[in-house]
């Protein structure tokens, strides 16, 4: 029987003990990074491919028209599974020692840790394929699709869609019951807010995880912390700007070639490793 227990084991034990969790000689900055591991044990919540909410992130004040539901991925879907794997203290710790250079650890997490995050996408496909049952990450296929700036996307017929996708992590873990968006639109879980997303669309009948909220922002206290952003794309009265957000982050882009990030809405803020008080 597959549980949420089961699942949880083997996810963790695949982000320890996987090689591209640490920093390697070849992409290490400095020395002293040899080594460094970039994601603690993920936590995960499971929602019903059925959720009526799916529909609901078509609205255009939510993911899109863009986005497709579990069952437009996978007919036979009956559940998604969802994850979050927090960042390290190597990751985190490092990028809070300056308001606007970005920490190495954050770079990498950024850059080779997404990748990372691709690859146990595709372990998990892989782990429930051997326990008899279909699985599909649609952000790890070749189908995802993601549209910057209106008009970048040659095969997406609507031009004026922007900063959308067919797939998105932080709504996906939203309905699954992770956690609640915050001011600076990341998503707050019980581990913070510090961390990359990643699911998977099985067609088993798992046990789903109750959401324990209603509200969209229960979870932040909009206290305004992550308006310290360097690039000035946070306010109270607009929350994020994903236009600011993005041109602030093709700075960093050039800055750090061949990687790049920012993350400092994610660290020096009440909800970095947890669901603030209020």
């Amino acid at each position: 029987m597959i549980t949420i227990e089961s699942i949880t084991a083997a996810l963790s034990e695949a982000v320890r003990s996987s090689e591209h969790n640490y920093v390697s000689e070849s992409m290490a900055l400095t020395p002293e990074d040899v080594g460094k591991r970039l994601y603690d044990d993920p936590i995960i919540a499971i929602g019903s491919a059925d959720d009526p909410m799916w529909e609901e992130m078509k609205a255009p004040q939510a993911v899109g028209t863009l986005f497709r539901t579990p069952k437009e991925w996978l007919p036979q879907g009956r559940c998604v599974v969802s994850y979050f794997a927090p960042f390290s203290d190597f990751v985190v710790e490092g990028n809070k020692q300056d308001r606007v250079e970005v920490g190495n650890g954050w770079l990498y997490a950024r850059v080779e840790g997404q990748a990372f995050l691709t690859e146990i996408n595709h372990f998990l496909e892989q782990w429930f394929e051997s326990q008899g049952v279909k699985a599909l990450s649609p952000y790890a296929s070749e189908e995802f699709k993601y549209v910057f700036e209106a008009g970048s996307c040659d095969d997406i017929a609507d031009k004026s869609l922007s900063f959308t996708s067919n797939w998105s992590e932080r709504h996906v873990a939203f309905i699954c019951g992770l956690g609640t968006f915050g001011l600076s639109k990341g998503l707050i879980t019980r581990r913070g807010v510090a961390g990359r997303f990643g699911s998977v669309i099985v067609d088993a009948p798992l046990e789903v995880t109750p959401r324990p909220y209603t509200e969209i922002y229960e979870y932040c206290t909009m206290c305004g912390a992550c308006m310290r952003c360097p690039g000035e794309a946070i306010t109270l009265a607009e929350g994020k700007s994903h236009t600011l957000c993005s041109a602030y982050v093709n700075t960093m882009r050039v800055k750090y070639a061949p990687r790049f990030g920012c993350g400092k809405c994610q660290v020096n803020v009440p909800c970095e490793r947890g669901i603030p008080k209020k």
